[in-house]
């Protein structure tokens, strides 16, 4: 008796607990009928452009028990699921009509251990918040360069992060998952325990099959100094600038790393006094192991073309990587934006190329920018799998609705004319709403073909919703 009573009071104790989890999670709840909705579901959207569209309900959950519930709710009342972090995607591929929207921007908890290297991180984690943790064990983690970016979507897609050429695509630095299925059973995935899976999350973006509640990374020693070198010429000198790079960028220590912007002058005064409005802006930023090798990396930098005779120069200044994410969502403009790019092998061509779209630029806040990696070999197997020894991103920011289809002209003419050198895309900074079949240019033919196969191994009820327009 005392053993069937212990059952009964067991089975008391699991359903009270069910029924609590329950009345929780419909606090969380907010459907399109609460006073809330509409400003809850522009909010999901960081920028200024919010789409118009509108899904059935939205989940804030706080903890694994809530994610599990709200897969079980969608389930029974026939709702497609989809989760986001931080909402950083540019055309907000999260946001759908109808069925169900998890924000997990809620599940942010870390803990690190630094003896071996390891930190866990919920999906919600703003990449600073990460850095505040990792850097009094003199740890690092190749996070975003904005502050408003956390880590959820952009390791799902694959984080082109701090100290790439060293740390490498940030989603290879995850050794491990927890993951909530479509069956609504929480896995430990990593390369013993359902290695599908764990492929899947290291790269598969937006059209993951599964609930990402907890990271396991891999973390690094920090350098010892990180010092940052700046060059600005005008945009006409943009051969010359080219040329120093080509030469520049496969010869670099693995140490430093070099993006090239072209956008508007900076100095607005040397602008008005008749200074050239649009520049080619070098940013070298070394990552040494004192002061000496860090100056020491960048001293190639100087003694090429691009420290001869710039319009401005900042040259050996000491920083971390709190300061380099810009710390918070105040790194980016505010405004309506939008975003494209590939991934490329060339560096002059493409320059010339873009340097001339500059010219034809349609807002007064127009960048363009191209990120150098000198280190283009993939470290393993993963759903991330494209990858060139150039990142080229054009950013777009302007404030009135009625300049969206002029902006959307330009991208499209500049993705054009980046056809030629184009090897495919990076699936975090693409449109994947304007063009979805952005999604699958993204992964080589063989990593697309075993993403659909997961899919439907994992989802065979099509619990999540799919890339946006597949």
């Amino acid at each position: 008796m005392r053993g069937l009573a212990g059952f009964f009071g067991a089975l008391f104790t699991f359903s009270r607990s069910r029924e609590a989890i329950a009345v929780s999670l419909s606090e969380k709840m907010i459907g399109r009928s609460h006073s809330d909705f509409e400003a809850t579901r522009k909010g999901l959207v960081w920028q200024r452009a919010k789409p118009a569209r509108r899904p059935d309900l939205i989940v804030k959950p706080d903890s694994v028990s809530d994610v599990v519930a709200a897969l079980k709710h969608a389930r029974t009342h026939g709702l497609k699921v989809i989760a986001k972090s931080g909402g950083h995607s540019i055309p907000a591929s999260f946001l759908r009509d109808d069925g169900m929207l998890i924000d997990m921007l809620g599940m942010r908890d870390v803990t690190v251990d630094p003896e071996n290297f390891m930190a866990t991180a919920g999906p919600g984690t703003w990449g600073p918040s990460l850095l505040h943790a990792l850097e009094p064990h003199g740890l690092g983690f190749p996070v975003a360069r904005g502050g408003s970016v956390a880590i959820g979507g952009f390791l799902l897609g694959g984080g082109l992060g701090f100290n790439p050429n060293t740390w490498g695509i940030a989603c290879f630095s995850v050794i491990g998952a927890d993951v909530v299925t479509a069956g609504g059973e929480l896995l430990t995935v990593n390369a013993q325990q359902h290695p599908d899976i764990f492929w899947a999350v290291r790269g598969a973006g937006p059209g993951f099959f599964g609930v990402v509640t907890k990271y396991h990374l891999r973390v690094y020693p920090l350098p010892g100094a990180i010092t940052t070198s700046q060059y600005i010429h005008p945009l006409d000198e943009h051969p010359r600038v080219a040329a120093a790079l080509e030469q520049l960028v496969p010869n670099s220590d693995h140490r430093l790393e070099l993006i090239l912007l072209l956008t508007g002058n900076p100095d607005t005064q040397a602008v008005a006094a008749g200074a050239p409005e649009q520049v080619c802006l070098v940013n070298a930023v070394a990552y040494g192991s004192d002061e000496e090798e860090a100056r020491a990396l960048l001293e190639p930098v100087a003694n090429s073309a691009l420290g001869h005779d710039p319009l401005a120069r900042k040259e050996y200044e000491p920083t971390n990587l709190k300061i380099l994410t810009g710390e918070t969502g105040e790194s980016f403009p505010h405004g309506r934006m939008a975003t494209e790019g590939v991934w490329s092998n060339s560096i002059a061509p493409i320059i010339a190329t873009l340097s001339e779209r500059m010219r034809q630029a349609v807002t007064p806040v127009t960048t363009v920018s191209i990120r150098f990696m000198g280190n283009t070999r993939l470290p393993g197997k993963a759903a991330f799998s494209l990858i060139g020894s150039t990142n080229i991103l054009s950013v777009l920011t302007w404030q009135d609705a009625t300049d969206d289809d002029k902006v959307a002209g330009w991208l499209r003419d500049t993705m054009s004319a980046l056809e030629p050198f184009s090897l495919g895309h990076y699936i975090n900074n693409e449109d994947v709403v304007s063009y979805p079949e952005r999604n699958q240019g993204s992964f080589t033919p063989d990593s697309w073909t075993r993403l659909r196969a997961l899919r439907k191994q994992y989802d065979p009820d099509n619990l999540f919703h799919d890339y946006f327009g597949v």
